[in-house]
């Protein structure tokens, strides 16, 4: 009688914690998120999300104003310019760049002479681009050398060039800290299809030129 009522009690013990562990306990937070990371710098990820800002330069504009303006009335003017140009930067988001072709994206630095042989090769190269969208983006600490680039090398006789500063983390996304430039290469759907690193040849890029 006390050996049934031990089996009987061992039984149900076992049981008991047979139907604890295989219940259905709801997934841990952080298996769910590891399932939610994208590295987007494998080939196929999608393009991570862009806020791209483009660059103006105001300089002159500034310079002029403030020159007009009686010297205790300058730091007042210099701020009301400075509102002003805030509110009319131009923002490329994903959204401005799905026309259905390929896109190309730089990441540079305008104090390196590698970066600016390639644009330099792209420039002579222009009349390849008739749909696909070309952006030059810099890590916002670079936004200062952004002047001296942009006016040595003509850029604003290139339209097809869109120069700017990314502030939306595009660059911590997909920089592999390798080479400069950096070219990532989207197809149609936005899905990454090359990346190149270092100065590229032309008859290696043209063929996702459309």
């Amino acid at each position: 009688m006390i050996r049934s009522l031990i089996g009987l009690l061992m039984v149900t013990i076992t049981t008991n914690g047979f139907a604890q562990n295989t219940g259905n306990n709801p997934p841990k937070a952080t298996e769910k998120q590891d399932e939610s990371q994208i590295d987007y710098k494998q080939i196929g990820a999608p393009m991570p999300p862009i806020r791209f800002i483009v660059y103006e330069d105001t300089a002159t504009a500034k310079k002029d104003s403030v020159k007009k303006e009686p010297v205790v009335q300058k730091k007042k003017k210099k701020k009301q310019v400075a509102a002003v140009n805030e509110g009319q930067k131009k923002v490329i988001t994903n959204a401005d760049v799905n026309n259905g072709a390929n896109l190309l994206i730089m990441l540079f630095n305008p104090t390196c002479s590698h970066c600016e042989e390639e644009t330099i090769l792209l420039q002579r190269n222009s009349t390849l681009f008739k749909k696909s969208k070309f952006l030059m983006m810099v890590n916002p600490v670079m936004a200062p050398y952004l002047h001296d680039f942009t006016t040595r090398l003509h850029i604003n006789d290139y339209p097809f060039f869109k120069v700017g500063v990314d502030s939306g983390g595009y660059v911590n996304n997909v920089f592999l800290y390798q080479a400069l430039p950096q070219i990532n290469i989207y197809n149609a759907e936005r899905k990454l299809i090359r990346v190149y690193s270092g100065e590229v040849p032309i008859d290696s890029l043209k063929q996702y030129i459309e």
